[in-house]
């Protein structure tokens, strides 16, 4: 007992006083509104009449993260905050911009649910509840300052998704969808807390500030650091969807209900990102050669492989979930590029990419129907003669994910490609530019399936809410497409701060 009483005396006891708990709240302030929202629509959903509980929680749900997008967009205009919880977390801009991200998110998918599920006569408050503990989880991966928090997060949000996606508990594909996220995001979270445990053996600490410190351009010879960096980047791309760890991409795309798909292929992205420039950026700045050349290779897998297989679908959803590999692979070149300017672009594309997936998935919404939803590209045949409003959007959606200027996503891509040039990773962007050119024939392909005039006429089930969620992402694509200084401004700003 003696050796354990000394060791026990030698603790520095721990000072945890409600003061220090208000100051630590308010750095973390847009996810405690989210996180109160979740505990306010559970209690709600067991108390109210089965026939209010949808829409009550829904109200709730769009309320807390309408306050969350508030505090954070706050706390950007005040600057930003500091440290939380003995340096597990953390209110910095760069936290506080994907908080901003991730309410603009939630209030869209709240509204997309709420109409999937009325139309397919589903329960609507537990889908409300699990977008809502799967953005506490992003978010608290964006404010994640320690390995512990990074990894506490990964799993709340990846346990939520899991659920999700087999949520049209009728429909085999549904839950098909459910096993596959579950097992394959299983391995992925294995990878990450092993890769995670053996960069602790070697640095002795879990703080992301502390293991920057103690790694040096000489641990790059150190094998247990080595291969708990390859883990990571391992785990890390399976969460991205970046080839060659993505087949279970489109296929979990393709079977989860269709706010789950529209969801979580944004979400899920921009908290997996977040995750790795605060862990690689950030922490491992000395090893960027050795991180550097495995995202790289990811990059180009999947800039390759998306654009490819993207090119033969039928399903927009696998379509889009295609796309989605491939755009994972333009962001990381911002990545790998590193420094203010690299993640600047990859900030400013995670906004862009937000507008015109989720604008692009929520077209699909009007042709849900009570029997099922209807992806497949014919569906989409004389979509604009039917409802012109929507035809130009789809059209502005996918000309802006191909890249084409002046759109949003032609100035997304070409500050990833900048930076990507400026910082030696000229052959990446090259493989970048040649992939963005495959990419328009399937973009186009869509839109040309919008505008076919010689089609049969096709009842579409439109409503003011369905329309509102492809407008609103529109309208947002639109004025960065003519502002797209004001977001790329504030991604500096918060890589800035990152970087200190």
């Amino acid at each position: 007992m003696g050796p354990v009483l000394a060791l026990a005396a030698s603790v520095p006891a721990v000072h945890y006083d409600w003061a220090q708990a208000l100051r630590d709240l308010h750095q973390v302030a847009a996810i405690v509104a989210v996180m109160a929202a979740l505990l306010v629509a559970v209690i709600l959903d067991l108390v109210l009449p089965r026939r209010a509980r949808g829409p009550v929680v829904a109200v709730v749900a769009g309320l807390g993260l309408l306050a969350s997008g508030a505090l954070a967009a706050y706390g950007l205009w005040t600057g930003g905050g500091g440290p939380a919880y003995y340096g597990y977390a953390t209110g910095d801009s760069f936290a506080l911009y994907f908080e901003l991200l991730l309410s603009i998110l939630g209030v869209l998918s709240v509204g997309v649910a709420q109409v999937y599920v009325r139309r397919r006569d589903f329960d609507a408050p537990e889908l409300h509840v699990l977008m809502l503990a799967a953005i506490v989880g992003m978010m608290a991966l964006a404010s994640a300052t320690s390995l512990v928090t990074v990894f506490i997060g990964l799993e709340t949000l990846s346990i939520a998704l899991y659920v999700a996606c087999g949520y049209s508990r009728r429909e085999t594909r549904s839950q098909e969808a459910a096993t596959k996220y579950l097992l394959i995001g299983g391995f992925a979270s294995a990878f990450i807390l092993y890769g995670m445990a053996l960069v602790y053996g070697a640095t002795g600490s879990t703080l992301i500030s502390t293991i920057a410190q103690r790694v040096t351009s000489s641990d790059a010879g150190n094998p247990l650091l080595v291969l708990g960096v390859l883990l990571l980047a391992v785990g890390f791309a399976y969460k991205i969807s970046g080839a060659p760890f993505h087949q279970w991409t489109p296929d979990v795309y393709e079977g989860a209900p269709l706010p789950v798909t529209a969801f979580m292929s944004v979400g899920t992205k921009a908290a997996a990102f977040a995750m790795i420039i605060r862990v690689f950026n950030t922490g491992l700045p000395h090893l960027a050669t050795e991180w550097g050349a495995l995202l790289a290779f990811v990059a180009a897998c999947s800039m390759i492989v998306g654009n490819l297989a993207a090119i033969v679908q039928s399903s927009v959803k696998r379509l889009l979930a295609y796309s989605g590999v491939a755009q994972a692979g333009y962001i990381l070149v911002g990545v790998v590029a590193g420094g203010k300017q690299g993640i600047g672009a990859a900030l400013f594309y995670l906004v862009a990419y937000l507008f015109m997936n989720f604008g692009a998935f929520a077209v699909l919404l009007v042709l849900v129907s009570p029997d099922g939803e209807h992806d497949r590209l014919s569906d989409l045949d004389g979509l604009a003669r039917r409802n012109p409003a929507l035809g130009v959007l789809m059209t502005i959606f996918m000309l802006s994910l191909g890249g084409f200027p002046p759109l949003v996503g032609f100035w997304g891509k070409l500050s990833l490609f900048i930076a990507g040039v400026s910082a030696g990773w000229t052959w990446l962007v090259v493989i970048a530019v040649l992939t963005s050119v495959i990419s328009i024939y399937y973009y186009l392909r869509v839109v040309f399936h919008v505008w076919q005039s010689d089609t049969p006429e096709r009842r579409l089930m439109s409503t003011p809410v369905s329309v509102a969620s492809v407008v609103v992402p529109g309208i947002l694509a639109l004025a960065m497409s003519a502002l797209p200084n004001f977001v790329l401004t504030q991604g500096l700003t918060s890589a800035t701060q990152l970087l200190r």
